[in-house]
Protein backbone atom coordinates (compact mmCIF):
# COMPACT_ATOMS: atom_id res chain seq x y z
CA UNK A 1 0.00 0.00 0.00
CA UNK A 2 1.07 3.51 -0.68
CA UNK A 3 0.98 6.05 1.37
CA UNK A 4 -0.28 9.75 0.16
CA UNK A 5 2.87 11.97 0.27
CA UNK A 6 1.85 15.75 1.38
CA UNK A 7 3.69 17.17 -0.96
CA UNK A 8 1.94 15.63 -4.04
CA UNK A 9 -1.61 16.63 -2.93
CA UNK A 10 -3.35 19.52 -5.03
CA UNK A 11 -6.24 21.32 -4.78
CA UNK A 12 -8.23 22.69 -7.03
CA UNK A 13 -11.08 24.49 -6.90
CA UNK A 14 -14.13 26.37 -9.19
CA UNK A 15 -16.98 29.10 -8.42
CA UNK A 16 -20.36 27.27 -8.71
CA UNK A 17 -23.58 28.08 -10.55
CA UNK A 18 -25.51 27.64 -7.54
CA UNK A 19 -24.91 27.03 -3.92
CA UNK A 20 -24.01 23.70 -3.08
CA UNK A 21 -24.12 22.45 -7.23
CA UNK A 22 -21.09 20.90 -8.81
CA UNK A 23 -20.39 22.87 -12.18
CA UNK A 24 -20.03 21.13 -15.26
CA UNK A 25 -18.53 23.42 -17.62
CA UNK A 26 -15.37 25.63 -17.20
CA UNK A 27 -12.26 24.87 -16.22
CA UNK A 28 -10.89 24.62 -12.34
CA UNK A 29 -7.97 26.26 -11.15
CA UNK A 30 -4.94 24.88 -8.94
CA UNK A 31 -4.73 26.62 -5.65
CA UNK A 32 -1.24 26.42 -3.97
CA UNK A 33 -1.18 26.04 -0.10
CA UNK A 34 1.41 25.92 2.49
CA UNK A 35 -0.99 23.64 5.03
CA UNK A 36 -4.70 22.44 5.17
CA UNK A 37 -7.36 21.38 7.64
CA UNK A 38 -10.23 21.69 5.98
CA UNK A 39 -12.67 18.55 6.66
CA UNK A 40 -15.81 16.92 7.18
CA UNK A 41 -16.65 17.17 11.46
CA UNK A 42 -19.93 15.24 12.06
CA UNK A 43 -20.34 14.22 15.68
CA UNK A 44 -22.08 10.65 17.09
CA UNK A 45 -24.77 11.88 19.74
CA UNK A 46 -25.12 9.71 22.50
CA UNK A 47 -28.12 7.90 23.89
CA UNK A 48 -29.78 8.96 27.03
CA UNK A 49 -31.96 6.10 27.05
CA UNK A 50 -32.31 3.78 30.40
CA UNK A 51 -32.59 -0.54 29.33
CA UNK A 52 -32.01 -2.24 31.94
CA UNK A 53 -27.73 -2.38 31.32
CA UNK A 54 -25.16 0.02 31.61
CA UNK A 55 -24.43 -1.04 28.10
CA UNK A 56 -24.35 2.36 25.83
CA UNK A 57 -26.91 2.21 22.71
CA UNK A 58 -25.75 2.96 19.45
CA UNK A 59 -25.07 6.68 18.84
CA UNK A 60 -27.11 8.45 16.19
CA UNK A 61 -25.58 11.17 13.48
CA UNK A 62 -25.08 14.58 14.10
CA UNK A 63 -24.78 17.53 10.91
CA UNK A 64 -22.20 17.96 8.76
CA UNK A 65 -19.69 20.68 9.58
CA UNK A 66 -17.50 21.18 7.25
CA UNK A 67 -14.87 23.93 8.16
CA UNK A 68 -11.47 24.78 8.37
CA UNK A 69 -8.05 26.46 7.32
CA UNK A 70 -6.56 27.04 4.18
CA UNK A 71 -3.02 29.09 4.48
CA UNK A 72 -0.73 29.73 1.49
CA UNK A 73 1.66 32.73 0.81
CA UNK A 74 0.17 35.88 -0.81
CA UNK A 75 0.81 35.80 -4.69
CA UNK A 76 -0.58 37.73 -7.43
CA UNK A 77 -2.07 34.35 -8.89
CA UNK A 78 -5.01 34.20 -5.93
CA UNK A 79 -7.40 37.06 -8.14
CA UNK A 80 -10.27 33.90 -8.09
CA UNK A 81 -10.13 33.06 -4.14
CA UNK A 82 -9.81 37.02 -3.24
CA UNK A 83 -13.25 37.14 -5.90
CA UNK A 84 -14.67 35.08 -2.57
CA UNK A 85 -13.23 37.01 0.35
CA UNK A 86 -14.80 40.24 -0.77
CA UNK A 87 -17.65 39.61 -2.83
CA UNK A 88 -17.48 42.56 -5.03
CA UNK A 89 -14.92 42.15 -8.24
CA UNK A 90 -14.53 44.35 -11.61
CA UNK A 91 -12.19 43.49 -14.14
CA UNK A 92 -10.91 45.46 -17.18
CA UNK A 93 -8.09 46.36 -19.45
CA UNK A 94 -5.27 48.57 -18.59
CA UNK A 95 -2.61 48.91 -21.31
CA UNK A 96 -1.19 45.20 -21.44
CA UNK A 97 -2.37 44.23 -18.39
CA UNK A 98 -5.91 43.44 -16.20
CA UNK A 99 -6.73 46.10 -13.38
CA UNK A 100 -8.42 43.69 -11.04
CA UNK A 101 -10.85 45.65 -8.08
CA UNK A 102 -12.31 43.53 -5.29
CA UNK A 103 -14.30 45.24 -2.69
CA UNK A 104 -16.45 44.48 0.18
CA UNK A 105 -20.01 42.67 -1.34
CA UNK A 106 -22.41 40.48 -2.13
CA UNK A 107 -20.55 36.70 -1.97
CA UNK A 108 -20.94 34.57 -4.69
CA UNK A 109 -22.80 31.55 -4.59
CA UNK A 110 -20.12 29.58 -3.55
CA UNK A 111 -16.89 27.23 -4.06
CA UNK A 112 -16.32 24.01 -4.94
CA UNK A 113 -12.83 22.59 -3.72
CA UNK A 114 -11.26 19.32 -4.33
CA UNK A 115 -8.69 17.59 -2.43
CA UNK A 116 -6.35 15.09 -4.31
CA UNK A 117 -5.07 11.85 -2.74
CA UNK A 118 -3.44 10.52 -6.12
CA UNK A 119 -0.77 8.44 -4.43
CA UNK A 120 -2.77 6.28 -3.54
CA UNK A 121 -2.76 2.51 -4.62
CA UNK A 122 -6.66 4.01 -5.50
CA UNK A 123 -6.80 7.96 -6.30
CA UNK A 124 -9.35 9.31 -4.02
CA UNK A 125 -10.86 12.71 -4.60
CA UNK A 126 -12.65 14.60 -1.66
CA UNK A 127 -14.50 17.53 -2.57
CA UNK A 128 -16.27 20.30 -1.19
CA UNK A 129 -19.50 21.74 -2.55
CA UNK A 130 -21.03 25.27 -0.85
CA UNK A 131 -17.80 26.66 0.06
CA UNK A 132 -17.90 29.91 0.87
CA UNK A 133 -14.94 32.25 3.28
CA UNK A 134 -15.75 33.17 6.72
CA UNK A 135 -12.49 34.79 7.08
CA UNK A 136 -8.71 36.12 5.51
CA UNK A 137 -6.37 37.07 7.61
CA UNK A 138 -3.03 38.90 6.02
CA UNK A 139 0.59 39.19 7.96
CA UNK A 140 3.03 41.25 6.47
CA UNK A 141 6.55 41.75 7.55
CA UNK A 142 10.06 43.69 7.14
CA UNK A 143 11.17 40.07 5.24
CA UNK A 144 10.01 36.73 4.20
CA UNK A 145 6.87 35.61 2.55
CA UNK A 146 3.86 37.31 3.19
CA UNK A 147 1.40 34.71 5.64
CA UNK A 148 -2.37 34.22 4.64
CA UNK A 149 -5.00 32.62 5.44
CA UNK A 150 -8.64 31.45 5.14
CA UNK A 151 -11.38 30.15 7.30
CA UNK A 152 -13.61 28.24 5.13
CA UNK A 153 -17.15 26.93 5.79
CA UNK A 154 -18.47 24.29 3.28
CA UNK A 155 -21.90 22.04 3.26
CA UNK A 156 -20.82 18.93 2.02
CA UNK A 157 -18.28 16.44 1.03
CA UNK A 158 -18.15 13.76 -1.37
CA UNK A 159 -14.95 11.23 -1.79
CA UNK A 160 -14.86 9.43 -5.25
CA UNK A 161 -12.57 7.94 -8.08
CA UNK A 162 -12.53 10.45 -10.20
CA UNK A 163 -12.38 14.42 -10.31
CA UNK A 164 -15.07 16.74 -11.15
CA UNK A 165 -13.06 18.82 -13.32
CA UNK A 166 -10.36 17.13 -15.59
CA UNK A 167 -9.71 20.75 -17.52
CA UNK A 168 -7.37 22.32 -14.53
CA UNK A 169 -5.53 25.60 -15.22
CA UNK A 170 -2.00 26.07 -13.08
CA UNK A 171 -1.75 29.83 -12.76
CA UNK A 172 1.95 29.15 -11.52
CA UNK A 173 3.22 31.25 -8.19
CA UNK A 174 4.97 33.70 -7.99
CA UNK A 175 4.44 35.38 -3.87
CA UNK A 176 5.79 38.38 -2.94
CA UNK A 177 8.00 39.12 -0.05
CA UNK A 178 8.31 41.57 2.43
CA UNK A 179 11.36 43.67 0.12
CA UNK A 180 8.46 43.96 -2.46
CA UNK A 181 6.01 45.77 0.29
CA UNK A 182 5.63 49.80 0.96
CA UNK A 183 3.25 50.67 3.58
CA UNK A 184 1.66 54.21 3.89
CA UNK A 185 -0.34 55.78 6.50
CA UNK A 186 -2.60 58.88 5.68
CA UNK A 187 -1.00 59.03 2.35
CA UNK A 188 2.46 59.02 3.58
CA UNK A 189 5.14 56.41 3.57
CA UNK A 190 5.36 54.52 6.91
CA UNK A 191 9.68 53.67 7.10
CA UNK A 192 9.17 52.49 10.90
CA UNK A 193 6.87 49.66 10.58
CA UNK A 194 7.51 46.30 10.98
CA UNK A 195 4.85 44.16 10.95
CA UNK A 196 0.83 44.74 9.60
CA UNK A 197 -1.91 42.58 10.32
CA UNK A 198 -5.20 42.61 8.76
CA UNK A 199 -8.11 40.50 9.25
CA UNK A 200 -11.85 40.37 7.04
CA UNK A 201 -14.22 38.96 8.56
CA UNK A 202 -17.31 37.63 6.55
CA UNK A 203 -19.09 36.29 9.63
CA UNK A 204 -21.36 33.49 7.78
CA UNK A 205 -24.40 31.95 9.36
CA UNK A 206 -23.10 28.13 9.31
CA UNK A 207 -26.55 27.16 11.83
CA UNK A 208 -28.31 26.60 8.67
CA UNK A 209 -29.59 23.10 9.12
CA UNK A 210 -32.90 22.33 8.45
CA UNK A 211 -35.26 18.59 8.33
CA UNK A 212 -34.09 17.37 4.89
CA UNK A 213 -32.57 14.03 5.67
CA UNK A 214 -28.95 15.35 4.64
CA UNK A 215 -27.32 17.37 7.61
CA UNK A 216 -26.02 19.68 5.19
CA UNK A 217 -25.94 23.46 5.45
CA UNK A 218 -29.10 25.02 3.59
CA UNK A 219 -27.73 28.27 3.27
CA UNK A 220 -24.58 30.15 4.36
CA UNK A 221 -25.98 33.76 4.38
CA UNK A 222 -22.98 36.39 5.05
CA UNK A 223 -23.50 38.62 8.01
CA UNK A 224 -22.27 41.95 8.50
CA UNK A 225 -18.16 42.28 7.71
CA UNK A 226 -15.78 43.21 10.05
CA UNK A 227 -11.99 44.77 9.19
CA UNK A 228 -9.52 45.21 11.62
CA UNK A 229 -5.58 44.52 12.29
CA UNK A 230 -3.04 45.87 14.06
CA UNK A 231 0.41 47.94 13.00
CA UNK A 232 3.01 47.47 14.66
CA UNK A 233 6.06 50.04 14.84
CA UNK A 234 9.49 51.03 16.12
CA UNK A 235 8.74 53.63 18.94
CA UNK A 236 10.38 56.92 17.88
CA UNK A 237 7.64 59.17 18.34
CA UNK A 238 4.11 59.36 20.11
CA UNK A 239 2.76 60.87 16.75
CA UNK A 240 1.34 57.41 15.81
CA UNK A 241 -0.13 56.69 19.73
CA UNK A 242 -1.79 60.60 20.08
CA UNK A 243 -3.93 59.59 16.70
CA UNK A 244 -5.87 56.75 18.73
CA UNK A 245 -5.72 58.70 21.68
CA UNK A 246 -7.31 61.80 19.68
CA UNK A 247 -9.78 59.25 17.77
CA UNK A 248 -8.28 60.65 14.15
CA UNK A 249 -9.61 59.06 10.97
CA UNK A 250 -6.71 58.16 8.82
CA UNK A 251 -5.84 55.58 6.30
CA UNK A 252 -3.51 53.06 4.73
CA UNK A 253 -2.24 51.44 1.81
CA UNK A 254 -0.39 48.60 1.92
CA UNK A 255 1.28 47.90 -1.63
CA UNK A 256 3.18 44.91 -3.09
CA UNK A 257 5.17 45.29 -6.22
CA UNK A 258 6.70 42.79 -8.67
CA UNK A 259 9.63 44.51 -11.12
CA UNK A 260 8.18 47.66 -12.47
CA UNK A 261 4.25 47.06 -11.27
CA UNK A 262 2.62 47.63 -14.72
CA UNK A 263 0.33 44.98 -14.68
CA UNK A 264 2.50 42.42 -16.92
CA UNK A 265 3.55 39.32 -16.24
CA UNK A 266 6.45 39.55 -13.35
CA UNK A 267 5.51 43.28 -13.18
CA UNK A 268 2.34 42.44 -10.88
CA UNK A 269 1.03 44.88 -8.25
CA UNK A 270 -1.38 44.14 -5.38
CA UNK A 271 -2.46 46.93 -3.55
CA UNK A 272 -4.63 47.31 -0.49
CA UNK A 273 -6.49 50.02 1.02
CA UNK A 274 -8.08 50.83 4.12
CA UNK A 275 -9.28 54.58 3.12
CA UNK A 276 -11.11 55.03 6.51
CA UNK A 277 -9.69 53.46 9.47
CA UNK A 278 -9.37 54.74 13.52
CA UNK A 279 -6.48 53.13 15.71
CA UNK A 280 -7.27 51.85 19.24
CA UNK A 281 -4.90 53.75 21.54
CA UNK A 282 -2.38 51.09 23.34
CA UNK A 283 0.62 52.91 24.84
CA UNK A 284 3.99 50.75 24.14
CA UNK A 285 5.19 48.89 26.95
CA UNK A 286 8.78 47.67 27.84
CA UNK A 287 9.29 44.09 27.64
CA UNK A 288 13.22 44.05 28.61
CA UNK A 289 16.46 46.07 27.48
CA UNK A 290 15.91 45.52 23.54
CA UNK A 291 13.91 48.31 21.89
CA UNK A 292 10.57 49.45 22.41
CA UNK A 293 7.96 49.57 19.64
CA UNK A 294 4.34 50.17 19.82
CA UNK A 295 1.45 48.26 18.83
CA UNK A 296 -1.39 49.31 17.41
CA UNK A 297 -4.63 47.47 17.24
CA UNK A 298 -7.04 49.55 14.18
CA UNK A 299 -10.55 49.02 12.75
CA UNK A 300 -11.55 49.80 9.31
CA UNK A 301 -15.28 51.37 8.14
CA UNK A 302 -16.90 52.81 5.76
CA UNK A 303 -18.40 56.19 6.06
CA UNK A 304 -18.19 58.53 3.11
CA UNK A 305 -14.91 57.51 0.95
CA UNK A 306 -15.86 57.12 -2.56
CA UNK A 307 -15.11 53.71 -3.53
CA UNK A 308 -17.52 52.80 -0.39
CA UNK A 309 -15.63 49.28 0.94
CA UNK A 310 -13.72 49.53 4.58
CA UNK A 311 -11.20 47.18 2.75
CA UNK A 312 -10.33 47.14 -0.94
CA UNK A 313 -8.00 45.28 -2.80
CA UNK A 314 -6.56 45.99 -6.74
CA UNK A 315 -4.83 43.86 -8.68
CA UNK A 316 -2.54 44.62 -11.50
CA UNK A 317 -1.73 41.15 -13.31
CA UNK A 318 -1.57 39.82 -17.02
CA UNK A 319 -4.29 37.34 -15.84
CA UNK A 320 -7.77 38.93 -17.78
CA UNK A 321 -10.42 37.54 -15.46
CA UNK A 322 -10.68 35.60 -12.28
Amino acid sequence: MAQQQGSNVSIIYQAEPAFKTTPTSGEAQILPFVSESFRLNRNLISSNTIRSSRNPQSPVRGNMDVTGDLNFELAPQYGRLFRHIFGYYESAASGEAYQHIFKIGQLPEGLCLEKRFTDLAVAKYFKYNGCRVNSFRMSAKSEGFVDCTVSLMGAKETVGNSSFNASVTDLGHTPFDGFECTLKQGGVSVGIATQIDITLENNLDGNTYVIDGTGERYTMPAGRAKVSGTLTCLFESTTMYELAVANTETSLELIFTKGTGAGTSGNERLTFYLPEIKFQPQAPVVGGPQGVVVELPFEAYYNDDAQASALRAVLGSSTSVY
